[in-house]
């Protein structure tokens, strides 16, 4: 009788053990896999960050937004070599460069979108290119005029901040 406990206790040992390993090569596999997806959009922020080193070299990257509205384009939010901070754009066939100074910040652009519209909620605010401008896009959700949360896309400068062009309302469902 305690040579059979003994022995159920290693089967559950066993078991166990075995569950863990099973459980630790799971999440392995899972890693390697979201790795796998995600290893072509590095590669091309990789390409794209040597081609804005290129045009606009960069001592420090705070970020890389992808936008895509006229056209994909990259954004960058970077230090240049004088220390001070830009933005770069890389369009498919050229980069071009703003300094931040000359642009109105996201916190600006996000109050300018809450004094207009107290109700919005920001879900992404992103800078962008859109008729043949530089921009800040804003997927906001807000009341329409017939009180109805919908979604919407704002453009605003990014220079000043102004809303720039209609406003694009999304259907409900």
């Amino acid at each position: 009788m305690a040579r059979s406990r003994s022995r159920r206790r290693r089967n559950r040992w066993f078991i166990a053990a075995l569950a863990f390993v099973v459980l630790i090569l799971l999440i392995v596999a899972l890693v390697m896999y979201v790795n796998y997806i995600y290893s072509d959009e590095r590669m091309k922020e990789a390409d794209i960050l040597q081609r804005a080193q290129q045009e606009a070299p960069l001592t420090e990257v705070n970020g890389i937004e992808k936008s895509i509205w006229d056209e994909v384009v990259y954004v960058i939010n970077g230090v240049n070599q004088e220390g001070k901070a830009v933005w770069v754009w890389v369009f498919p066939d050229r980069v071009a460069s703003i300094p931040a100074a000359d642009s109105a910040d996201k916190a600006s652009v996000k109050a300018a979108i809450q004094q207009a519209h107290p109700d919005a909620r920001i879900v992404r605010l992103l800078p962008g290119y859109k008729d043949n401008q530089y921009v800040w896009q804003a997927f906001v959700q807000r009341k329409d005029e017939k009180g109805t949360r919908r979604y919407f896309y704002q453009f605003y400068s990014f220079y000043d901040g102004s809303p720039v062009g209609e406003i694009y309302g999304l259907p409900n469902q």
